[in-house]
Formats: C-alpha cells, structure tokens, sequence
C-alpha cells in the first residue's frame, strides 16, 4: 500500500474525533453530547417510520443498540443519563416481559428540537463554506467506502466459516 494513502488514511479516522468536538463547540452549550443526540434521533425515527407518536413511543433497547452499532452497556449508559435528566423514560416491553423500550418524552423531544436545529445550522454553514456539490460527494464517496469496508469484513467472516 502507497505510504501517503496510509497517512491520509489515519488522519481521516481521525478526524471523526475532530469532528464531533467541533460540533461540541459550535454555537455554544450544547445540552445533548453527541451519541445522546444520535440516540433520541433513532427513537424518534422509528416512531416516524412506524406511524405513532414522537412523544413517548417505545423502541426496543436491543434495536437501538443494534442501529446505534454499539454495545448494549453503551446504550444503558446513554439512556440512564437521558433518563435521570427527564429526556426519555424507559418501560417494560408488552411483547417480551424481558425486554425494555425507550420513550422520548414531551421534554426530550423539545430538547432535541432545539439541538437539531443547532445541528442543522451547523451543516447550513458548513455546506455554505465547502459548497453543498461538495459536501454530497464526500458524504457519497464516506458511504461507499464504507459499504466497501463492511462487504469485505462479511467476505472474510464468510470465508472463515466455511474453511472453519
């Protein structure tokens, strides 16, 4: 592999801490931290997608620890602090006595109203700075390479079981 695609590679796996620091500190105080955001953002997209109300519409945990890629400890732990500031609630799952959902509630999605609009004119002002041509084929050429990563992670996963 050429040293300078290694380099650059580096630095853009880098600059996805950059990034989230300096959505941290644009435009001020910031009441959701960045994977908070991310995670009242897939409970109010799955109320959107199945039809119901933003406001307290349960989301399996599992689901969200699923979509969110991370670990299910991560998850409690992001909830409990949304939890205990009145952002979401949790409660127990009518179709699985074992499972827990996750409700945005009335507070919560105010608040993420407003962070969401914050966010928005972060990208407002990026796009204005690069050009929105631009910030499509970086997010374009993010997603494919992505997809590329992953695909060749199942290839490989695929190839050991079957000589496994």
């Amino acid at each position: 592999m050429d040293q300078e695609i290694e380099k650059r590679m580096h630095k853009l796996m880098m600059t996805h801490r950059e990034l989230k620091t300096a959505l941290k500190s644009y435009k001020g105080e910031h009441v959701l931290r960045y994977g908070e955001f991310g995670v009242m953002m897939s409970v109010l997209e799955y109320a959107v997608h199945s039809g119901k109300p933003l406001v307290n519409t349960g989301v399996p945990m599992k689901m969200l620890s699923d979509e969110r890629n991370c670990t299910p400890a991560m998850i409690t732990k992001l909830i409990t602090g949304l939890e205990e500031r009145g952002l979401v609630k949790r409660e127990l799952s009518t179709d699985d006595r074992r499972g827990v959902k996750v409700c945005v509630t009335q507070k919560g999605y105010e608040v993420w109203q407003q962070e969401h609009l914050r966010y928005h004119s972060f990208l407002d002002d990026v796009g204005e700075k690069m050009g929105m041509d631009n910030m499509y084929k970086l997010l374009e050429l993010a997603e494919q390479f992505v997809r590329c990563c992953k695909d060749m992670v199942e290839q490989k996963d695929k190839k050991e079981k079957d000589n496994g």
